[in-house]
């Protein structure tokens, strides 16, 4: 049987977007705010490390396939492990431990939820790759609201630091010539490094007590943890998702998991 996922046409354009944001918000808190309020050696390291960090995970998390049809070839008629699905993506068997996503039109392996920031599904093949992009993410965003922090504090009054975090009056205040272009990216910069913290603490408690106690927070989602989850000690429920060699995701960005390893890298854009 053939997989036939519908196509996608809007994921090269998320991933574009969501590139050209990164490199404007580290671009902005290198060059003006981390170099304003004298600081570069401190903030530097961190937001370059956590900076790389989410990029290559967030790439990894669109090319690695978790869809059905990174299973292998299914059996002609039914048997153990293999379940049959009767939407169109899928019309055949495909493993039992994975749930149709009807905005792929195709069964995710152990799908946790679908993602709109990377125009895919999130499963058993792309998992690793995402926690680390959502820990990565948040170290990215807490690194900028830190130092944007310490910029408002030094270069801000009590009257003007409102009008700072509300980028809509920045931007009409430098077309009427009261601030600068610089001072609008700064305050454009703040709002997109609250926003992502206070995404990445969301997302973290969603994966937490969907990987430890098998409830999900954001989504119905099915839960992905083997049905021993609670028996399980964190970190051997934190070996069984990532491989024994956990640590490495931190380190390495070419780092594979034992799913990954077993299933291989797809093209899936």
């Amino acid at each position: 049987m053939e997989f036939q996922p519908k196509s996608r046409p809007m994921q090269k354009t998320v991933v574009v977007l969501t590139f050209l944001l990164v490199i404007f918000t580290t671009t902005v808190q290198i060059a003006l705010v981390q170099w304003e309020i004298g600081y570069l050696g401190l903030f530097l390291v961190p937001t370059m490390v956590s900076c790389s960090m989410f990029i290559v995970n967030y790439w990894k998390c669109v090319k690695i396939d978790s869809t059905a049809r990174s299973a292998g070839k299914a059996p002609a008629i039914q048997s153990d492990g293999w379940r049959y699905c009767p939407y169109s993506g899928c019309s055949g068997s495909v493993p039992e431990n994975s749930r149709h996503c009807h905005q792929c039109d195709i069964c995710i392996i152990q799908r946790d939820h679908h993602c709109h920031f990377t125009g895919g599904c999130i499963g058993q093949n792309n998992l690793p790759a995402f926690l680390v992009q959502i820990v990565a993410l948040f170290g990215m965003s807490f690194t900028y609201c830190l130092a944007n922090f310490i910029y408002i504090v030094t270069h801000e009054t009590p009257g003007t630091i409102l009008f700072t975090v509300i980028s809509p009056i920045q931007v009409l205040w430098y077309f009427l010539g009261y601030v600068t272009f610089a001072h609008c990216l700064i305050s454009l910069n703040i709002v997109i490094s609250l926003a992502a913290l206070g995404g990445a603490i969301v997302l973290i408690y969603h994966e937490y007590n969907l990987l430890f106690y098998n409830k999900p927070y954001l989504t119905k989602s099915m839960p992905i943890a083997s049905s021993g989850v609670l028996e399980m000690s964190k970190l051997d429920r934190i070996k069984e998702v990532f491989g024994p060699s956990w640590f490495m995701f931190f380190v390495d960005p070419t780092h594979q998991s034992a799913a990954q390893r077993k299933f291989g890298v797809t093209k899936v854009m």
